[in-house]
């Protein structure tokens, strides 16, 4: 992002990104708790203070990869049968709709995902060279919130910890288990923030979703 500071505070349309994820998620009445895993707690305190959320969010110690922050996080559920959303703290764009969709999906199938279809033709590259051509129609692209039953999310961080597995996503580590995972179909607007560029999409997209 070529910033000094994290991504997730730089601002979009005044709020930083962290802002409006997490103003999205404490005012759906059907989330009992927002739990953010972090080493930063003085620049979130400030931040949950300027935006009126201090009392509903809890904040934990952030781990050394996403799935020991995860890890910790899930930790601090209480039961182990609640669902167990995780977001992008980069992801400001994503609709109350998908959410809600995922967290009914994991309730039904124990496991969910958002997820979108891939809309280019993909190819596999080693050296430079193209090694195989896959086929889109079955590729779709992994993005967040993804869920789980809180049990299973501890009993699949355990199965990584002690096989030495390390995910790149939330669910991956319910794969792991041999369990399967359902896709929800979300949206290509849920973009995730990694280049300034994407500062500009998430303004226009939050625009048009009457949230700027």
């Amino acid at each position: 992002m070529k910033s000094a500071i994290p991504k997730q505070y730089l601002p979009v349309l005044g709020r930083p990104i962290l802002l409006h994820v997490l103003t999205l998620f404490a005012c759906m009445p059907a989330c009992e708790h927002v739990i953010v895993a972090t080493d930063d707690d003085e620049r979130l305190r400030e931040l949950l203070r300027e935006g009126g959320l201090e009392t509903a969010v809890e904040i934990v110690p952030g781990g050394a990869r996403r799935q020991d922050s995860v890890a910790q996080a899930v930790a601090a559920v209480p039961d182990d049968d609640m669902i167990v959303l995780v977001h992008d703290a980069a992801r400001p764009c994503v609709e109350e709709h998908h959410v809600r969709d995922v967290a009914e999906a994991a309730a039904r199938y124990d496991a969910a995902l958002l997820a979108v279809r891939a809309r280019d033709t993909l190819k596999e590259v080693r050296d430079g060279v193209i090694t195989r051509t896959l086929d889109r129609h079955t590729i779709w692209q992994a993005q967040t919130p993804q869920a789980a039953r809180a049990g299973m999310f501890r009993a699949a961080i355990r199965h990584a910890t002690e096989a030495g597995i390390t995910v790149t996503d939330d669910v991956a580590l319910i794969e792991a288990l041999g369990y399967p995972v359902q896709v929800v179909e979300g949206s290509h607007d849920n973009i995730k923030i990694t280049q300034p560029g994407d500062l500009d999409i998430a303004a226009a997209v939050l625009r048009r979703m009457g949230r700027a």
